[in-house]
């Protein structure tokens, strides 16, 4: 099955914050690595959360994700 980047992303962030118990996540590895795992380019995953920054979908710094708006983690 091939998702998109965003859905990739989605998917992810749901697990982790299922796992962490929080909206606001600490990545558990770097961008690098969470592209890999994804199959997906770094500056390709870089652009998508970027977009979605712009959107005010989600926030992140360094390691740390939050999660603005939880309703794409439904």
């Amino acid at each position: 099955m091939n998702k998109s980047i965003r859905e990739c992303i989605i998917s992810y962030l749901k697990y982790e914050c299922a796992k962490q118990k929080s909206d606001r996540v600490r990545l558990p590895m770097t961008k690098k690595a969470l592209a890999e795992r994804m199959g997906v380019q770094r500056t390709s995953l870089s652009r998508e959360f970027a977009r979605m920054k712009q959107e005010k979908l989600l926030s992140f710094d360094g390691d740390t994700i939050t999660v603005l708006n939880p309703s794409i983690l439904k």
